[in-house]
């Protein structure tokens, strides 16, 4: 597989480089480590020669070797020279390869923000077609993104700019487009719609292959040739699906296939069976399939999910219900695996977001800072120059004269080392917090409940300031009489007391925050019997909210053993409770009842929590796991409750947590835990 011979042509350093920047967009890519050679032959400018410095980490990030994070490093000393030297071209370069590597470590919302950065140098260089092509290069991050809609319609929209785009560029927008179709076909649960988004599939793959014949772009064409090969073995059109696996195969040549390609080729073989073939043959053939994506390990997701929707389809085809419920759960579980992915990549982009004002600002000093010791270098060679021309006689002033200069650049060269180590501590430091999760929505929920206890306390400080002076202005003027004495004691009493109930109040807020992270719960894990744990709660339960009245029945075994952790369990109990006391009985005065279902179930213990509270509207149960939502904000809730129990049963026990309600209804929150908890 070669690409094709207009594309390594030879010719001028910027012309080389010019069309790197408009073909290091498509498929093609793989084939450009030669012409990258072939440019660093030659005499290149300070900024072209970063430029190709760019398109180089551009290639390596793409090598499943190599470390993202050491790569970005490097991109981000490479940014700060470019800036130095207004390097447009080459800054817009290095940002296209910090996008790269942001995509592959899935900060997506990020990649998306240093493409448009590309664009808008380029823009500013006077590239008007480069700029197009970054919104090109925005489609392969929506991909990872998953934001299959925005994918499609941003697709569509360039495509009608066909003519102003280069060959690799048009090509990819056709094969996003139509993954975004495949996927939003797989997810469409209406027949109708599903059918619509599987015909405009297959019409922008089918595009793609002509297009990929008419402009000689090989490696696309095979590309096309297997998606084509995979969509029509999902639909059932068996002779279009070999037609297009012979025709890649034949176009691979002697070479054998990728690892990739020759399990989705694997997939559509027995996609075919299932299609062709009898069922007793064909379920084993693709049940046996899980080995070889097992094998694959992370490289076969795609393959795995269409493995699991053929699973799920089949199955259900053949009265396969168990298995088929299965798979659809194994789908479900990975969708919300990759949005809590994606949520994570939004949190470290909303940090990196943050802070990046105050990394421009550092690099704007560092700049400034650069051309004041180039020019102070530039005159101290002036004069020390001058000096040397009139004591040229004089062989121990030149002596000292060249000691002098020698110090000079020392001084410079320490400073340089100096802002150099300060450059690459701020660039770790940002790394660092690019990792973190966001917490904005969290500081403000905090700032939010903290404003209340603590404002309480600074009021009542003020009192007990404004009366010990009142009672030190008395004791000087020896006219402090005994009941204003006792006045002022009763107010500081009061104040006192509100202080100590504001600080107990804000120490609440901040345990429970801490509660948030696993990593603060130090609890050991053994073995208990969790129906003696449960009475046992019961009475710190009525002790917790004497004035609140409700009847307690537990449904399960006489005894259950569990090696877990109590003491998470206690706490999960008791943030269930209140959520009951302060949420669902208001209102109901002596009608409270809780109800608590044991139930073990194989190797799995299942627990219902049931109170008959007001329940929870449809509008909000989609977040209430969530930190700091509360529809009670400012008055009795600080929204950490739901969000303590799913971090303690999720995180810790390795659990599941479902909720369940309805208005009126009271509220279910069923938990799912192992028996025997890991140690």
């Amino acid at each position: 597989m070669s690409a094709a011979p207009e594309l390594l042509q030879a010719g001028t350093a910027e012309a080389d480089l010019r069309q790197a920047r408009e073909l290091l967009t498509g498929f093609e890519q793989a084939h450009f480590a030669a012409r990258l050679q072939q440019i660093a032959a030659q005499r290149l400018s300070p900024a072209q020669a970063l430029e190709l410095d760019a398109f180089r980490l551009m290639g390596a990030a793409v090598m499943p070797e190599t470390e993202p994070q050491a790569l970005l490093l490097k991109a981000r000393e490479l940014l700060t020279l470019a800036q130095l030297q207004q390097a447009l071209l080459a800054e817009a370069a290095i940002w296209r390869a910090i996008q790269w590597l942001q995509t592959r470590m899935k900060l997506h919302h990020a990649a998306l923000e240093s493409v448009a950065m590309a664009g808008e140098l380029y823009m500013q260089a006077g590239e008007h077609e480069l700029a197009r092509l970054m919104r090109v290069s925005r489609c392969p991050v929506l991909f990872m993104a998953e934001m299959y809609p925005e994918l499609r319609e941003a697709c569509a929209t360039l495509m009608q700019q066909r003519e102003d785009l280069p060959a690799p560029a048009y090509q990819l927008l056709l094969n996003n487009g139509a993954s975004a179709a495949y996927y939003l076909a797989n997810e469409e649960e209406d027949a109708e719609r599903a059918q619509a988004f599987w015909r405009e599939c297959l019409e922008l793959h089918g595009q793609s292959l002509a297009f990929t014949r008419v402009h000689g772009l090989v490696y696309a064409g095979l590309v096309a040739h297997l998606n084509l090969a995979v969509v029509n073995a999902t639909l059932g059109r068996c002779e279009p699906c070999r037609a297009h696996l012979a025709a890649l195969r034949e176009g691979c040549g002697d070479q054998p296939l990728q690892a990739s390609w020759q399990l989705w080729a694997q997939l559509c073989e027995v996609l075919l069976l299932c299609h062709e073939g009898a069922p007793e043959q064909a379920w084993p053939a693709l049940l046996a399939l899980e080995a070889a994506l097992d094998q694959a390990g992370s490289n076969s997701v795609g393959h795995r999910e269409a493995w699991l929707h053929a699973l799920r389809r089949f199955g259900r085809r053949w009265g396969h219900d168990e298995v088929a419920m299965q798979a659809a759960l194994t789908l479900l579980r990975l969708e919300r695996q990759r949005k809590r992915e994606l949520s994570r990549a939004l949190g470290e982009t909303v940090n990196a977001v943050i802070e990046r004002p105050h990394l421009l600002h550092e690099n704007e000093q560092l700049a400034r800072q650069g051309s004041e010791l180039e020019l102070s270098l530039a005159q101290r060679n002036q004069e020390l120059s001058g000096a040397l021309a009139k004591v040229q006689a004089e062989a121990s002033i030149r002596a000292a004269a060249e000691v002098a200069l020698q110090r000079a650049h020392d001084e410079l060269e320490r400073q340089v080392e100096q802002r150099s180590a300060e450059l690459a501590e701020a660039l770790r430091t940002l790394m660092q917090q690019e990792k973190q999760l966001a917490l904005s929505r969290m500081v403000v929920g905090v700032a939010h409940e903290m404003n209340t206890p603590l404002g309480n306390a600074r009021m009542a400080a003020s009192t007990v300031q404004a009366r010990c002076q009142s009672l030190i202005e008395g004791l000087a003027g020896n006219t402090l009489r005994r009941l204003e004495l006792a006045a002022a004691l009763e107010a500081l009493s009061q104040s006192g007391a509100v202080i100590d109930r504001a600080l107990d109040r804000a120490g609440e807020l901040v345990q429970r925050f801490k509660a948030l992270s696993i990593s603060q719960h130090s609890e050991a894990c053994m073995e208990f019997d969790l129906i003696a744990l449960l009475r046992g709660s019961e009475a710190q339960w009525r002790e917790t909210a004497p004035e609140q009245a409700f009847s307690f029945k537990l449904d399960g075994p006489a005894s259950l053993s569990l090696r877990g952790y109590p003491g998470a369990l206690k706490e999960v109990w008791r943030q269930l409770f209140e959520n009951s006391v302060r949420h669902g009985w208001q209102g109901r005065g002596d009608d409270a009842r809780l109800l608590l279902v044991v139930q073990p179930d194989g190797d799995q213990l299942q627990l219902d929590w049931q109170d008959n509270g007001r329940g929870i509207a449809a509008e909000h149960l989609d977040h209430v796991m969530e930190p700091f939502y509360t529809t009670q904000l400012g008055q009795s809730g600080t929204g950490l409750g739901l969000s303590t129990v799913n971090s303690l049963v999720c995180d810790l026990m390795r659990g599941q947590v479902e909720v369940h309600s309805s208005p009126g209804l009271g509220c279910l929150v069923r938990m799912r835990l192992p028996l025997r908890a890991p140690r």
